[in-house]
């Protein structure tokens, strides 16, 4: 099982290849560890905005290289909800992390459980309050 000490250490590495990405121009902390700390079982959620004339894949694919190659995750799925793109890893000790890529220009809260770490959110109306359908979040299965 991963530690807290593992878990924070991803989220700076992983910080820390936004800040050195100048393709990344907005960040953001989601899920329970945005608002309540969460706990020691939580896993790690962040989100991105990128600039609007990069495709959001291109950056996930260069981040998921660099994961799989530094920090020997795992690709498990990726799930697309409008503009978003989520990948979802898991790495040694069972760490699972939700990393998802939002062109800048739709960069926005979708939920209350959000808190921007850097940079700014696009202007217009949060998604927080659009009703969610669980017929769009899950993946196809045959």
């Amino acid at each position: 099982m991963f530690t807290v000490e593992q878990r924070d250490a991803l989220r700076e590495h992983v910080l820390q290849l936004a800040e050195e990405d100048e393709r990344v121009v907005a960040g953001a902390a989601v899920g329970s560890l945005a608002v309540d700390g969460g706990d020691r079982f939580s896993d790690l959620d962040l989100t991105f905005g990128i600039a609007d004339d990069v495709p959001a894949s291109e950056v996930l694919d260069d981040w998921a290289r660099t994961l799989i190659g530094e920090r020997d995750a795992v690709h498990l799925a990726d799930l697309e909800r409008g503009p978003t793109t989520y990948r979802v890893f898991l790495l040694p000790d069972a760490l699972q992390f939700d990393l998802s890529m939002t062109p800048a220009a739709q960069f926005r809260p979708a939920g209350p459980r959000f808190r921007l770490l850097f940079g700014e959110t696009a202007a217009g109306d949060s998604e927080v309050s659009t009703p969610r359908v669980a017929g769009n979040l899950f993946i196809p299965t045959p």
